[in-house]
């Protein structure tokens, strides 16, 4: 049989790459067994409409690494095996038909066809009389391939007869680099609501400026829940957890297993691992594909990601840097951005921000406008900061990570001492302070003998 000419472009302008069981993204991550609990339960609990049932949006967002595409794999996948998934769509920076929105809404129409196949001559009709569609606005591709379409089937088959899949995942929209995140929100709310189409969308990303203004703004109150991943979802006993099972794993199948004692790591070791990993699932998982490597041995790879053992040639953080290094240099001035973090993380627990600004001789507000694109790094608050990365700091003193990002501590350090003099001749009054603070500061430093401990958030 020959398929339709309109389901022939449609096809055309599918990015299959994007859905959640694509071959492109074969094995993607997602939720280790007994962890992320409370969070799947209450997302399912919303898909299913026992909890927000006026909210057509559930926001789910994090920092970098914080587990958010995990968790919508996982949502996917249970979700696929209850027939509730309607369509899915991961965003990647890294893939071409992935990275900007050209192929969502396409995508996004041609699972609908192939979740409910009398979606089909409706689709192929709007196709046939618009064959151009796919190169109009995000609105006009939404209105045509999957609002009026699907109106059309609720005519013919109304839902109070007809149960439908009504679930659509997008995660990594942060990750759409194309300019059309606010667009594509725009199109999902506005239309959903004007077309009182059955959707609900589970969105996942970064609190990115543009997406969280989006979701900050009085027209989405109404008709979104807002998940935040943060410690409320008991992240460290999660990623304990996770340590645990995999440590156990290792213990039973690595090639050197017996070489590895049951008590192999310690408590300790573990308990230190959890705290480095800031409650970000992407530090285990790094720590555990470095440490369960197969042709080496787990004991000497411990050592050194716990640093008592030097690393020679060995880049156990590779996918970590990577993260951090795109991220870094995605902002308008990485440079002036790296000087921050790095006085950031000098400041230790003065966690001011004005304090910075005093220090790097900036205007009243400009660390804002630097630190803006850094949300999914730092959590700023009034004047407070916190990292969400224990080993950001690391990366950045560590040149054999960071390279071109590299910064000296000592002479982070120094900038911090020269421009709290500089102050002390300028302006008496709020020199004597920087000068008590920078006391502190070397003393503070002197006897942690120059290991820093990291600012987070808890």
């Amino acid at each position: 049989m020959i398929a339709p000419l309109g389901m022939n472009r449609l096809e055309a302008a599918t990015a299959p790459g994007a859905f959640h069981n694509s071959r492109e993204r074969f094995d993607p991550p997602k939720c280790h067994p007994r962890t992320r609990e409370g969070i799947l339960e209450k997302i399912k609990d919303w898909v299913t409409k026992k909890i927000d049932s006026n909210a057509f949006v559930m926001w789910l967002y994090g920092t970098a690494g914080a587990g958010k595409s995990a968790i919508a794999q996982s949502i996917a996948e249970l979700c696929h095996e209850m027939d509730l998934l309607l369509a899915s769509f991961f965003f990647s920076s890294r893939s071409p038909h992935r990275s900007t929105s050209s192929h969502l809404f396409a995508s996004l129409t041609y699972q609908v066809v192939r979740a409910i196949p009398a979606m089909r001559d409706f689709v192929d009709s709007a196709i046939d009389l618009d064959p151009l569609i796919f190169q109009q606005s995000l609105e006009a591709q939404f209105v045509t391939l999957l609002a009026q379409p699907f109106r059309r089937l609720l005519e013919i088959h109304p839902p109070e007869k007809t149960q439908y899949p009504c679930l659509i995942v997008l995660d990594g929209l942060d990750e759409c680099t194309d300019g059309s995140r606010r667009g594509v929100l725009d199109s999902i709310f506005d239309l959903t609501k004007r077309f009182s189409l059955p959707f609900i969308f589970l969105i996942a990303s970064r609190p990115e400026q543009d997406i969280l203004s989006f979701f900050n703004s009085t027209k989405v109150q109404d008709y979104c829940v807002r998940i935040p991943l943060d410690h409320d979802y008991r992240s460290y006993d999660d990623i304990e957890r996770f340590f645990h099972d995999k440590f156990a794993e290792m213990r039973e199948d690595h090639p050197l297993r017996s070489q590895l004692t049951p008590s192999w790591p310690s408590e300790q070791d573990i308990e230190t691992l959890v705290r480095k990993s800031s409650g970000q699932f992407i530090y285990s998982t790094t720590v555990i594909k470095y440490i369960s490597s197969p042709r080496h041995r787990p004991t000497q790879r411990l050592k050194i990601i716990l640093g008592t053992t030097p690393a020679d040639r060995d880049l156990p953080f590779a996918e970590l840097d990577g993260l951090y290094r795109t991220i870094i240099l995605s902002v308008d001035d990485p440079d002036m951005t790296v000087r921050i973090l790095a006085t950031l993380f000098c400041l230790a627990s003065w966690n001011h921000l004005s304090v910075l600004e005093h220090c790097l001789s900036l205007d009243p507000g400009d660390s804002l406008l630097y630190l803006g694109d850094l949300g999914s790094l730092v959590y700023v608050e009034n004047d407070l900061f916190w990292f969400s990365h224990l080993s950001l700091g690391e990366f950045l003193f560590d040149k054999s990570r960071s390279g071109a990002l590299h910064v000296d501590r000592a002479m982070a350090h120094a900038g911090i001492a020269r421009s709290c003099l500089q102050l002390l001749q300028r302006s008496p009054a709020t020199g004597v302070l920087l000068y008590i603070f920078l006391f502190l500061l070397i003393h503070h430093m002197r006897l942690k003998r120059l290991k820093q401990p990291w600012t987070t958030k808890s």
